[in-house]
């Protein structure tokens, strides 16, 4: 509840709002699986109106634009692979390789539960979608400069390996084309590329011992 401009109190009906985020739910859920079965470009708005029940008006009303649905989904992508839990469980971790470790698991957790998601923005040559893939790798390489500035602080990184090229290193290797290569190109599972991760960043950055 509220009050408008006139002092009254404004009420906002429960089974409104229940309503409003079960069609937000029918969308996504609708993209979701036209993304997969067509990707980004082949997925018009009216067919995301049509799977879901509802018109293309609501869902422009819902979300504003195709762009801005992708990256609701990218956005609840994070969520559902605990994007948090994941960075206090990777800032607490004293040991490097832990760290390292810690990061390679995430990194393939949430490509395996977001592979719809970002397989459409892969395929995308949309202009708002290629922002959003620049935001996504900006937001990606922020995050790996401030591990890598925690091993470099310890003095866990290579002898002679900087900290720009170090980066360069973790996020070409945590970025999503392995993972597709991974998986959909050599036909490995989840675990296998997850092991596999796991161990590149640490062989990669760490000096030997570490």
């Amino acid at each position: 509840m509220g009050t408008d401009v006139h002092g009254a109190r404004r009420y906002r009906s429960p089974l409104r709002q229940e309503r409003a985020a079960d069609t937000r739910r029918r969308i996504a859920t609708a993209a979701l699986d036209l993304f997969a079965e067509h990707g980004f470009g082949g997925t018009a708005v009216t067919a995301i109106a049509e799977r879901a029940g509802v018109s293309a008006q609501t869902v422009y009303a819902t979300f504003g634009s195709k762009g801005a649905l992708l990256r609701a989904l990218l956005d609840q992508m994070e969520e559902n692979a605990d994007a948090a839990l994941w960075r206090e469980r990777i800032a607490a971790d004293p040991d490097p390789r832990g760290k390292l470790t810690a990061f390679a698991q995430w990194s393939a957790g949430l490509f395996a539960s977001g592979k719809a998601v970002i397989a459409a923005g892969q395929g995308a040559s949309d202009p708002a979608i290629l922002e959003l893939r620049a935001e996504a790798d900006a937001h990606r390489r922020a995050a790996l400069d401030a591990l890598v500035g925690t091993l470099e602080a310890s003095g866990a990184l290579r002898a002679g390996l900087s900290h720009r090229r170090a980066v360069d290193r973790a996020w070409i290797l945590t970025g999503a084309e392995p993972y597709f290569g991974a998986t959909e190109g050599c036909g490995w599972s989840g675990t296998a590329y997850a092991k596999w991760l796991a161990d590149l960043p640490i062989s990669q950055l760490l000096a030997p011992g570490r």
